[in-house]
């Protein structure tokens, strides 16, 4: 007659947490009072999960949510003091959260419990812990650690991402008008052409002073949402503010350069040019004779 299979055992072992971030370990006889997660045997008909559930009711009289798999060890090599037929495990191990710690109540097969934060039981000598239960230790740690870093990092792009989008906001607010002050500022031009050509009629004639009124308002309210006009005439030229549409001669050299008529105004919106000022520039005439 053959000898009979046998076959590793699965064991569902459970890393509960409690909502200040400690870690349950028992004391179990029979990993020789050592520290280790709850847990125990899969049995027959029932998932890990299940198990893992089960195990903790039974051995605290804790419930368990938010479970989640750290990983899977192969128990092998254990110590001969340890039944023969025990020999061979499977740990699946898992990270849970205590509902309600207050309901805690070992059965006989834990002697005592502690609650601490991972780092505080990684620094307990490995002896005094079961089979691969600091190996887990070390994996919670370091998978908190990857957390941590994964939060900044998201909070960080997150944080980026609100700035952008309140520069982008704000560069739109900024710049949201100016098609429409391309329609408008042609307007305001004529306004202002007419009242340079009426002269000191304006003094004298309702109706131009009624004009004058209209050019102020639009004067103002145009400041208010950050447009200003360029300085032209008597400054020097600049390429970035002005466009050059013609000379005139002067013998003072130190003109030479210097704005002497705006033939068309240029405007700024919020500090960026809309549309440059055509303008006149002195050129200084060099005398041969």
């Amino acid at each position: 007659m053959s000898e009979e299979k046998k076959y590793p055992k699965v064991i569902a072992g459970v890393f509960i947490f409690n909502d200040k971030d400690e870690l349950l370990l028992i004391k179990a006889p029979r990993w020789h009072d050592k520290y280790v997660p709850v847990g125990g045997k899969v049995e027959i008909g029932e998932t890990l999960i299940e198990a893992a559930k089960r195990e903790v009711k039974e051995e605290t009289n804790l419930d368990i949510e938010n479970i989640e798999l750290i990983g899977v060890e192969d128990g092998l090599g254990l110590e001969e003091s340890y039944k023969l037929d025990d020999n061979h495990f499977v740990f699946a191990d898992y990270r849970a959260i205590a509902k309600d710690i207050e309901k805690l109540k070992l059965n006989e097969e834990a002697s005592s419990y502690k609650w601490l934060i991972v780092d505080e039981w990684l620094k307990k000598d490995k002896s005094k812990f079961g089979p691969y239960t600091y190996n887990v230790l070390k994996k919670l740690k370091e998978s908190k650690e990857n957390s941590e870093d994964k939060y900044k990092r998201a909070l960080a792009d997150y944080q980026n991402l609100l700035k952008r989008t309140a520069a982008e906001k704000e560069e739109f607010a900024k710049y949201a008008n100016e098609r429409l002050l391309h329609e408008i500022l042609p307007v305001y031009d004529n306004l202002k052409m007419s009242l340079a050509h009426a002269g000191e009629e304006v003094e004298n004639n309702g109706w131009l002073e009624g004009i004058k009124y209209v050019v102020k308002q639009f004067s103002d309210a145009l400041k208010n949402i950050g447009v200003e006009e360029v300085k032209t005439i008597g400054e020097k030229f600049d390429p970035n503010t002005m466009e050059a549409i013609g000379e005139k001669e002067t013998g003072e050299e130190e003109k030479d350069g210097i704005v002497e008529s705006e033939v068309m105004s240029g405007y700024k919106l919020s500090g960026r040019i809309i549309r440059a000022a055509r303008v006149v520039v002195y050129r200084h005439a060099i005398d041969n004779e």
